[in-house]
């Protein structure tokens, strides 16, 4: 059933308020082809918000069919109000709040291949290594005391929704290191230059590949415990590799060593 809302109402409240910083398990998006991720994968919209003002693209009138089946609401606004929400020009017009679904660590026990981003700031950078993620059929995400969560609204787009796919675990950084090391994992830190050469390790078994901070790198009590350093040979002049781009070659490198 759909009910017509006002600006008043603690939903519409609650849908602003997301938009402009996620809560606990809730995210907020008015990014179609976030919300078009709906129709293959398992995300789940909670609140569906659109107006019947606005004249839709064919397209997307089908889209607002099926959100409407499978959201648990529906909400109408007026189209001054859609428009008063978008966060950029070529918004579809259409929102939704959804369920992100973060893991615990122990769901991820099972899983042989993950990435490690060690209180990483920046959301592009973070949607970056997502996309990675789901590309190289990494398995799941943990992200070590995070300054930037993955209710993130600009971590949401810069993904591409890819945070919605990818078992995700928010976690200190104790304990995610008693996982990996009950776990049988072998820990790859993510270096400038110390350690070896990325291409020649094989990243048989369960493998963590973990990068740190863009400014000040990975937290140094890592090092104190067991783990393999990992570097990517640099042959001009710059002495580093923004986080999401090394990140991802690293990502690459062990998905074609693992499922070669």
């Amino acid at each position: 059933m759909e009910r017509q809302i006002s600006k008043q109402d603690p939903k519409f409240q609650e849908l602003k308020e997301l938009l402009k910083s996620g809560n606990g398990n809730l995210v907020a998006t008015d990014d179609l082809s976030v919300l078009r991720l709906s129709k293959k994968y398992d995300v789940t919209i909670i609140d569906f918000f659109y107006s019947n003002e606005i004249k839709y693209h064919e397209d997307t009138t089908k889209d607002i069919e099926f959100f409407k089946s499978i959201a648990k609401n529906t909400y109408l606004l007026s189209q001054k109000t859609i428009d008063s929400l978008k966060r950029k020009e070529n918004s579809a017009g259409l929102f939704a709040i959804i369920d992100l679904k973060l893991k615990k660590l122990d769901d991820l026990k099972d899983i042989d291949y993950l990435v490690v981003c060690d209180r990483l700031e920046i959301p592009g950078n973070i949607g970056t290594i997502y996309r990675t993620c789901d590309s190289a059929k990494v398995g799941g995400l943990i992200l070590v005391d995070p300054i930037t969560k993955a209710n993130n609204p600009n971590l949401v787009s810069s993904s591409r929704g890819c945070n919605l796919l990818i078992p995700t675990v928010e976690a200190s950084y104790e304990d995610t290191l008693n996982f990996l090391q009950n776990n049988g994992y072998t820990v790859f830190l993510g270096e400038p230059n110390l350690g070896k050469d990325y291409q020649k390790y094989d990243y048989n078994g369960k493998v963590a590949i973990v990068v740190g901070n863009e400014r000040f790198g990975i937290n140094p009590d890592w090092y104190n415990h067991k783990h393999e350093k990992v570097f990517i040979p640099m042959y001009g002049s710059n002495n580093s590799l923004n986080v999401s781009v090394a990140c991802s070659i690293l990502i690459y490198e062990a998905s074609m060593k693992k499922f070669k």
